[in-house]
């Protein structure tokens, strides 16, 4: 796979390299993306029929409507 980056980009991963111990740029760019996709991860939103009505019923009365607190706490 070839990749092309900023001139920025290509210096810093060169500094990355020669200052921090990496073998190379596939080590930087595969540690990163590792990063990226455990923070990613578990952040999609799922739409669930109770989300949905819950956001109509917002819509629907915003004069009314309560904070994301006061909704998980209501009984």
């Amino acid at each position: 796979m070839n990749i092309s980056l900023p001139r920025g980009l290509e210096e810093y991963l060169a500094e990355l390299v020669n200052t921090r111990g990496y073998t190379g740029p596939d080590e930087v760019i595969s540690e990163a993306l590792r990063e990226h996709r455990s923070r990613r991860e578990g952040t999609d939103v799922v739409m669930t029929p109770e989300l949905e009505q819950l956001l109509d019923e917002g819509l629907e009365n915003l004069e009314h409507s309560k904070s994301t607190d006061q909704l998980r706490h209501r009984a």
